[in-house]
């Protein structure tokens, strides 16, 4: 196939084309017409996902690119994510951090309401 099919569209414009292609196909065909229609696009568009879902699943693994967040490995914190450097405190001092910034814009905002 084409490898600029399909086009770069932006994502608004190319599901307008399909609303418009809907209303098109809709014509004069009868409910029952729609539907099986309709039921055969949808099944085309199965096809695609679960193919495609398959090829990155395949290609990930090649990759080795793929991380199961499910794993004991990662539920146990040695997964990809595992941030083992930081401690508590470190984590605290970020909250603390966090929460006297939301503490100063709230007292802005009542300085600014009572102006």
């Amino acid at each position: 196939m084409n490898a600029n099919f399909p086009p770069n569209i932006h994502p608004t414009t190319y599901n307008l084309l399909a609303i418009a292609v809907g209303i098109v196909l809709v014509g004069d065909l009868s409910a029952d017409e729609q539907n099986s229609l309709g039921n055969w696009f949808l099944l085309l568009g199965q096809y695609l996902a679960t193919n495609a879902a398959q090829q990155q699943l395949i290609e990930g693994r090649i990759e080795n690119k793929n991380i199961n967040i499910n794993s004991k490995k990662n539920k146990s914190g040695n997964g990809p994510w595992d941030h083992t450097n930081k401690s508590n405190q470190t984590q605290r001092d970020e909250v603390e951090f966090l929460m006297d910034a939301v503490n100063k814009i709230y007292n802005e905002l009542n300085n600014l309401k009572d102006e």
